[in-house]
């Protein structure tokens, strides 16, 4: 008892130190690249059953939420039936097939871009097995072959028939090997697939202990089956046969979950806990890969192979994809022991790589682990190789490297780099943190000779191009041109370059006899003569606009110029003409190097194969490799917004025909390649908004906001690296003009427009006929006011006429009145003459009696009040009408007095005295009922 557990024991410990070493191998391996996505990325559950990819190269996983579509860019879930996890699935001409718990059926993709589901098991549904799962999915010919623990379903795809055939609890397990068909059940019998026989070609010895075969594979026209813990077996002679290979000691204690074998002929196995194992088709295993180095999860519940040969793998925990083909090999420091990349050599066999961590070795052709030199703690920044020297620059002083040994020979604050002085092999010119020192040699040994004094300058950047003239670039400081007295010991000149800008991350080398300098504007040369720098358009073209990231450039032995750029890695190369020069570019972005600036580095390994330094680790890449593939973009999705809660897909292959509120819209486009390295960007362009393409990005999709009516063509391209895809993707569509702008509307519009123009017209025609009645009305009231003042103007000069003959007329009367009042006055003076010479004259003289005659004629009064109606008729007449008591005397009183004469003049036209003509204009007032402050004259004159 006690010596079979010491054998256990011993065989415990021995498996023990072998998975140690097995393991120890892995962690030191450079592994290809792997995408990891979570379950938080993809949207669903974690565990993972199965993978495949139709044929425009989009992936779909069996998860258990349901369906996941993944385009390169975006994943989408599709619910399963029931909400059931999706076992098994594969892709078979245009769909997609899936199996679930009492479910199976296929997917299609419309043309809206969404994967629509139909159920073949519905057709059934009354006589699938409580709790049957379909576990395995196979198609050959038109047939798509479900498989369940109990029946196998055979769906035609031509004529939609569904037909099975039942072996309850014989645990079916299909397997597609090239173009047939193999049945394994769980009696362990195995068989052949032929036009619905099954043939028998195995059955599995019972003493093997071999309840379930993982899978099948050909190697060498031979069948090789796959177990879950006894490794691979050959069938032969209807039976199995052990194939003894190399991995037998892993694949022994390890439980395999799931196998398949590449296009290759290589085999990738998905174990329980130890992650994926890969082995050649002779059983050499050629990698592992776990958590350790790059894996998500350990346990591996499926893997799958696409068209690009990454391989998928479905994980209890997440899903991988592995670039297996992939031109770049990692090797990430997971426990932080390694650190950041910032030199590397091969130096006699070796390779050496200095990190922040150290300076770390192994031998070149092997795969062994890297080791770290002792005594090398600490920062270091550079290597160089003397001849038969390696020397290392380090953040304190510099070291000889010997194998794996170091050792300090120059004790100074860090060393930035090495360069050779011209024509003198036995010194080395070294730039450190506070300017530049030499170093000598002496027999084999370096050593530290003395520090350059007059220039004090941190000299990182330096190159020198002949015995005395050094160039040192400080990117805050600028270009210093040195000049080195002949005992190297000090500076003759030290000149600070004043015509060349300076730049954050810029840097200077040089490339055989020229010396470049690069900035944020390009890389320019240095002219000799002139001893100024000039752009040089040619090697500018490495870093393209937009795309710099850093001035550090790298000259390799075979010539070849490299820039560190945003997206890519660019590098110059000779053509087969001279002066010939190619440019090439590796789509590698920054963010998965992420070195400090200016501090990217790249070593040549072997023709083609370089080291790229990054943050926690480094990248090997061969050249040889890269592939030169074209890439075609695709619309996945035409999405159409009305309003916040209400956004569709529509079809993508016909045009679209939009309302005006649907004048928002997204498109979703995608390139399906599954490259971890391959940066894809993306542009576009709206034709009828905007003809110019936009700038590259890296969003795959773009939305465009309440465009306006009319007509569109959306196009877009994208480029890997710096090649463009080799379709550019196009949609039309059209948004209509709003419900205002419609023809009905516009025909309304038109309608309204007539009637309110016939409207206008109308009122605008009665209008005028209104202002031309009025005008003419105004015309009248002008003609008849020009008549009417013509009229009064006649009035008015017939009047003046009149007046004037009234005038006259009153004038004549004034003057016959005078006449009479002096002929009168003259006749009583006469009178009173003659009255002296009473002897002769008396009142019976002729003479007295023809002067009283005269004096009382009434002719003339006639003749007088005939004037005075002549010329105002009118008074009489007022007169009487105001005051109708007044008498004929009083009347012609009244004439005299309007004639403005006085008492005195009145009294001799009356022949009474001027007493007598103050007593009857005092009767008149009475008469006249005059206030005793109106004055009589003035009264008779104003009627």
């Amino acid at each position: 008892m006690l010596n079979s557990v010491a054998l256990s024991f011993e065989r415990y410990y021995k498996l023990s130190v072998i998975f140690f070493l097995v393991f120890q191998f892995l962690h030191s391996q450079e592994t290809p690249p792997i995408i990891k996505f979570s379950a938080s990325e993809y949207g669903a559950e974690n565990q993972n059953w199965d993978v495949t990819q139709n044929p425009q190269g989009n992936i779909y996983v069996a998860n258990n939420e349901g369906l996941l579509e993944y385009d390169g860019s975006r994943w989408a879930l599709y619910p399963s039936v029931h909400n059931a996890a999706i076992r098994s699935l594969s892709s078979y001409k245009d769909k997609i097939y899936t199996g679930s718990y009492m479910e199976f059926g296929f997917w299609t993709k419309t043309d809206k871009g969404v994967m629509d589901y139909q159920s073949i098991s519905n057709s059934i549904k009354k006589e699938l097995f409580e709790d049957e799962i379909i576990w395995n999915i196979e198609g050959l010919d038109k047939y798509v072959i479900f498989q369940s623990y109990n029946r196998l379903y055979f769906y035609d795809t031509d004529s939609k028939e569904l037909n099975f055939t039942t072996d309850k609890e014989n645990n079916y397990r299909l397997f597609k090997v090239g173009q047939k068909i193999y049945l394994q059940k769980y009696d362990g019998r195995i068989f052949n697939l032929e036009n619905g026989t099954e043939k028998l070609i195995a059955t599995i010895p019972k003493n093997l202990n071999i309840k379930f075969l993982l899978n099948i594979f050909s190697v060498n026209d031979e069948l090789v089956v796959l177990t879950r813990t006894k490794g691979l077996y050959k069938i032969e002679n209807q039976t199995l046969k052990k194939w003894n290979i190399p991995a037998d000691t892993l694949l022994k204690n390890t439980r395999v979950f799931r196998g398949i074998q590449l296009k290759d002929k290589s085999f990738m196995l998905g174990t329980i806990s130890k992650g994926i194992v890969s082995m050649s088709i002779d059983g050499q295993i050629t990698s592992l890969i776990n958590q350790t180095n790059g894996l998500s999860n350990n346990t591996v519940l499926n893997l799958f192979e696409d068209a690009d040969d990454n391989i998928w793998a479905a994980l209890d925990n997440g899903l991988d994809c592995i670039n297996r083909q992939s031109y770049i090999r990692e090797y990430n420091d997971r426990d932080g022991t390694f650190g950041t990349t910032y030199a590397s050599i091969i130096h006699n066999e070796k390779l050496y790589i200095g990190t922040n961590q150290g300076l770390f070795y192994k031998n070149i052709d092997s795969d062994e682990s890297l080791k770290f030199i002792k005594g090398t703690e600490g920062q270091v920044w550079s290597l160089y190789a003397a001849k038969s020297q390696l020397l290392c620059g380090h953040n304190n002083g510099v070291f000889s490297i010997n194998e794996n040994k170091a050792s300090l020979v120059a004790h100074i604050d860090g060393v930035w780099n090495f360069r050779a002085i011209p024509n003198q092999p036995d010194k080395l010119l070294l730039g450190h943190y506070s300017g530049l020192a030499i170093m000598k040699k002496d027999g084999n040994v370096w050593s530290f000779d003395h520090k350059i004094e007059g220039f004090e300058i941190s000299s990182r950047f330096f190159e020198i191009l002949d015995t005395h003239e050094v160039w040192v670039n400080h990117e805050t400081k600028g270009i210093y041109r040195l000049e080195l007295n002949n005992d190297l010991l000090s500076f003759n000149s030290v000149t600070l370059i004043p015509d060349i800008e300076k730049s954050k991350g810029s840097g200077i080398i040089k490339m055989g006899h020229d010396l470049l300098y690069t900035n944020h504007k390009g890389i320019f040369k240095l002219e000799p003569s002139s001893k100024s720098f000039i752009r040089d358009s040619t090697l500018s073209r490495l870093i393209p606009h937009g795309e710099y990231l850093s001035g550090k450039l790298v000259f390799d032995k075979k010539e070849r110029l490299w820039s560190f750029n945003q997206n890519h890695i660019a590098y110059t190369q000779k053509g087969p003409l001279n002066n010939m020069v190619t440019f090439n570019s590796i789509p590698i972005q920054n963010n998965w190097r992420e070195m400090t600036l200016s501090f990217e580095n790249i070593t040549q390994l072997d023709n083609n194969k370089y080291l790229i330094g990054k943050t926690n680790g480094y990248l090997l890449i061969d050249l040889d490799k890269i592939p030169n593939n074209s890439h075609q973009l695709v619309l996945e999705k035409v999405n159409v917004t009305k309003n916040e809660n209400s956004t569709k897909n529509v079809s993508k292959l016909d045009k679209g025909q939009f309302q005006y509120k649907e004048s928002t819209l997204n498109f979703n486009y995608s390139v399906p390649q599954y490259n971890k390295y391959a940066n894809v960007s993306y542009q576009y362009q709206l034709e009828g908004l905007n003809d110019s393409w936009s700038e590259w990005t890296s969003t795959p999709s773009i939305t465009f906001e309440k465009l306006p009516f009319g007509d569109y063509v959306f196009r877009a391209r994208s480029k890997i690296g710096s090649h463009e895809s080799v379709n550019t993707i196009q949609y039309s569509f059209t948004i209509a003009r709003p419900f205002y702008l419609s023809n009905i509307a516009l025909l309304a519009y038109a309608l309204v427009i007539f009637c309110l123009g016939l409207l206008i017209h109308k009122s605008y025609k009665k209008y005028y006929r209104r202002l031309n009645r009025k005008a003419m009305l105004e015309s009248q009231r002008e003609i008849q006011l020009k008549y009417i003042k013509s009229e009064q103007e006649m009035i008015r000069l017939k009047n003046e006429k009149l007046n004037q003959e009234i005038e006259s007329k009153n004038s004549e009367l004034a003057i016959s009145t005078m006449s009479l009042v002096k002929r009168n006055e003259l006749l009583r003076r006469v009178k009173k003459e003659l009255k002296k010479s009473n002897d002769i004259f008396n009142k019976t003289h002729p003479v007295v009696k023809l002067i009283d005659k005269n004096l009382n004629s009434s002719k003339d009064r006639k003749i007088f009040m005939e004037a005075f109606n002549n010329t105002d008729r009118e008074f009489l007449t007022r007169a009487k009408e105001l005051h109708p008591n007044l008498s004929s005397n009083d009347l012609k009183f009244c004439a005299y007095l309007r004639l403005n004469l006085s008492s005195k003049e009145i009294a001799p036209l009356l022949n009474i005295s001027v007493k007598s003509v103050e007593v009857r204009r005092s009767r008149l007032r009475k008469k006249l009922d005059l206030k005793r402050e109106t004055k009589l004259t003035d009264y008779i004159l104003s009627v």
